[in-house]
């Protein structure tokens, strides 16, 4: 009895000093917007501290929990490709088994793991073997981030000492993007902003040159005298051979442009480019 009066004792000082001391490892977050799906990165980044790490601190062939402390973790709002295996959206815990030549990056639904103790390989979700990189400079302290950024993937780029991994993150960003158009012109069908949006986007990314014409159709109907209107007609109509058309409708952007100029006694700003895709038809 007095032993558990003591243990609950000590238990109440300690939460009575309210101590908020540095943490070795201290955690990180990082969240990025790769397309149009959220990801996010929650771990804890020790530090070399002079000693060696792969082969000696962390042996090879040893399973890591990739950082320290808790679980490392990646989450993600869409589905996402993670080398051959397609990763439903959600949170994952991430750790490594690291070679001298080689990683084996580890996704698993087990997110409340400490480091990989309670670690169970029937919950794996995703195994990607990678190579590593050497470092030009070592690492001080392990970083994660995003890099090589497009509107399709990018890759998590892992990094400590003299050693990095990049494990290919892809997404499927024009999928949701025309799903997303669809809703819209389903929500908004009287609303010219939406359809030439989605024409630009169509025309930009080489999708379904019939909608696209039909939609930009249906934007100048509304608003023929609107030179960006024309002008983006013009961008579609050359993409899909028709260099006659393209520069009528340049023309009349450009005529348009500079009465709307001259209107608010300003310098029409796109000229030249309109003159040089007329030139270079």
């Amino acid at each position: 009895m007095k032993n558990l009066l003591f243990t609950i004792a000590v238990a109440i000082s300690f939460q009575a000093l309210g101590q908020e001391l540095p943490q070795a490892s201290p955690k990180s977050t990082i969240s990025q917007q790769i397309g149009l799906t959220d990801f996010s990165i929650s771990y804890s980044r020790p530090s070399v501290k002079n000693r060696d790490i792969f082969g000696n601190l962390i042996p090879y062939g040893k399973h890591w929990r990739l950082g320290a402390n808790k679980n490392s973790t990646l989450s993600f709002s869409q589905d996402v490709q993670i080398g051959k295996t397609r990763v439903p959206a959600g949170k994952y815990s991430l750790s490594a088994i690291v070679n001298e030549t080689n990683w084996t990056i580890i996704l698993n639904s087990n997110i409340d793991l400490w480091g990989v103790d309670g670690y169970n390989s029937r919950e794996d979700i995703a195994r990607v073997d990678l190579p590593v990189l050497k470092n030009e400079s070592s690492t001080e302290s392990l970083y994660m981030g995003f890099e090589d950024i497009t509107m399709n993937g990018a890759n998590l780029i892992i990094s400590w000492e003299n050693s990095s991994v990049k494990l290919p993150l892809q997404v499927q960003t024009l999928n949701q993007a025309q799903e997303n158009i669809m809703e819209a012109l389903d929500e908004n069908p009287e609303d010219f902003r939406v359809k030439r949006n989605s024409a630009r986007f169509y025309f930009q990314n080489n999708m379904d040159p019939n909608m696209t014409l039909e939609l930009i159709h249906q934007v100048l109907k509304n608003d023929p005298n609107n030179w960006y209107n024309n002008y983006l007609y013009a961008q579609i109509l050359a993409s899909q051979g028709d260099h006659q058309g393209a520069k009528k409708s340049a023309k009349m952007a450009l005529s348009l442009g500079r009465e709307n100029a001259k209107e608010k006694d300003e310098k029409f700003n796109y000229e030249d480019e309109i003159r040089s895709f007329v030139k270079n038809l």
